[in-house]
């Protein structure tokens, strides 16, 4: 499908409603009547599960009120954005896509969003995603499926669909989701745009639902890497480091492990030799083979936590699992039950081991400048082959997830003007930076690679 508009980019947005070419209040209401296409009794997909335009536009009318008294409004002023429905917004009920067993009030926004807010931007409502962010593919058994935005019958990818797809579509210039095992990256390489996953421990999650109060962490997904590039400011990311290596002429070593390959479909690794002999066209880049650490078993160590985090904290929120088995999509309640019969020794193991493969990791890419792997082992999957079609997709996501690397998650881009968008292609590359080395992983993918733009 087209989108249904294609907005500025984010500096542009913001440099006009400053200007009065542009008022808040416009952005908000093209962006709420976009999103009226895909609500949930829609027929196309179930994007959204509410819209606040009372909140939106009052917040947009206060932000052109100091324009027009020559006040600062912030760095994303008059930025409409759509929220992950994990992410606590005040007043307004967070249910994390599983309003059966959970649906609070929210007593006050989480400071992730609030800091948007504070900058300027408008949240207009919050967007569909895998139930209790369990999955990648995109599914809700209680809201429906979020369709991929390109290939009929496919799904959009999860666990943050909604916020992918509001923004493939062009319903908002930017949107937040969060990131466990792939959850920012995976559905924005499979609706054709761009993720971040942001560092670990890159800031308090209070207000966010925990999937995994050890992998989480919440970040934007947006049209082009520009646009995740002005999103993230300099306040977004209070780690990270701006250091900014800006000499174009200085050769840049992207390190990568052969045998990632093997356990991708012949397509998918096509596509991603492909993607490699088109970046190192461009002067000074060259990639170097590697061997990184096991990670069959980092994935086994990091879902031992996920799952059992996600355990624990469920009996906190809602209670004993047993009591919710009908209140809950298999996949969730499949988990749980699953989690319910692993000890706390085998947490404790799995800390250590994943410690170990995060301190390996951060050695791997000591060496190079960036990593490069693929994001997924096949194309968006079909709707019609859930559940068996969503088992492999963890296996290249999660551990690389796990080493609490900053992360660019994208379609196989094979040049500046134009990227395929076959199903190979968004399967995905994923692009690694050094921790806290957000700003500058950013810089080098938009100078050296090929992004969507």
């Amino acid at each position: 499908m087209k989108p249904y508009y294609v907005w500025p980019s984010l500096q542009e947005i913001v440099a006009e409603v400053k200007k009065g070419k542009r008022s808040a209040r416009s952005q908000v209401e093209c962006a709420l009547e976009l999103a009226k296409n895909e609500m949930l009794d829609s027929a196309v997909s179930p994007t959204f599960i509410s819209l606040h335009p009372h909140e939106a536009l009052a917040m947009a009318d206060l932000l052109d009120a100091k324009i027009s008294r020559g006040e600062e409004c912030g760095d994303l002023c008059g930025i409409p954005f759509a929220v992950k429905d994990n992410i606590d917004w005040r007043d307004l009920n967070t249910s994390a896509g599983s309003p059966k067993a959970y649906s609070e009030r929210a007593k006050k926004s989480a400071s992730v969003l609030q800091g948007l807010i504070d900058r300027g931007a408008i949240p207009i409502g919050k967007t569909n995603m895998n139930e209790w962010a369990v999955g990648l593919t995109g599914e809700n058994a209680h809201f429906g499926n979020v369709q991929n935005p390109h290939l009929s019958g496919c799904l959009s990818g999860g666990s943050s669909s909604g916020s992918a797809r509001a923004v493939a579509m062009g319903i908002v210039p930017v949107a937040l989701g969060s990131d466990t095992g792939g959850s920012i990256r995976m559905p924005a390489a499979w609706c054709g745009i761009v993720g971040l996953r942001p560092s670990s421990e890159s800031f308090d999650l209070d207000g966010v639902v925990p999937r995994s109060r050890t992998l989480d962490v919440v970040g934007p997904i947006a049209r082009t890497v520009e646009d995740c590039e002005y999103f993230l400011g300099t306040s977004f990311l209070p780690k990270s480091i701006r250091d900014i290596q800006s000499d174009g002429l200085r050769p840049i070593q992207i390190g990568w492990d052969p045998r990632l390959l093997e356990g991708v479909g012949d397509e998918v690794a096509g596509a991603f030799k492909c993607f490699m002999q088109e970046v190192q066209k461009q002067p000074n880049i060259s990639f170097v083979e590697q061997s990184w650490p096991d990670f069959p078993k980092a994935t086994s160590c990091a879902l031992t936590v996920l799952q059992m985090e996600f355990l624990r904290d469920f009996k906190k929120m809602c209670g004993e699992v047993e009591l919710f088995a009908d209140r809950l999509g298999k996949p969730v309640i499949n988990e749980l039950r699953h989690s319910s019969s692993l000890g706390s020794n085998e947490l404790q193991k799995a800390y250590i081991e994943l410690e170990a493969f995060r301190e390996a990791m951060s050695q791997v890419i000591g060496s190079v400048d960036i990593l490069a792997l693929p994001l997924t082992p096949c194309g968006p999957v079909e709707e019609a082959g859930l559940p068996d079609a969503a088992k492999p997709l963890r296996e290249l996501s999660l551990p690389m997830g796990a080493a609490g690397l900053p992360i660019l998650g994208m379609p196989l881009i094979f040049d500046k003007a134009h990227y395929d968008l076959s199903p190979a292609s968004l399967a995905g590359v994923q692009l690694v930076g050094k921790k806290y080395q957000e700003h500058n992983l950013i810089y080098m993918v938009k100078t050296y690679l090929a992004a969507p733009n």
